[in-house]
């Protein structure tokens, strides 16, 4: 019965561990996210969504403003 080696932990600096994530075939992505409220999206019309619930939920929960 073989092991599979533990995998080790990087205390290198960061330079040293990107580079030994490349040389691996890591590769670094970015991601746009949006925020609504503490929530955070990468989907824009999950976002919306939600958006848009809690702007209902406001308009049901608190009362017309009197001008």
């Amino acid at each position: 019965m073989s092991q599979t080696p533990p995998t080790p932990v990087l205390n290198e600096d960061h330079a040293a561990s990107l580079r030994l994530a490349e040389s691996l075939g890591v590769t670094r992505g970015v991601t746009e996210t949006y925020s609504v409220g503490s929530y955070r999206y990468t989907n824009l019309g999950d976002a919306v969504a939600q958006a848009r619930r809690m702007a209902a939920l406001e308009r049901d929960l608190l009362p017309p403003v009197k001008q």
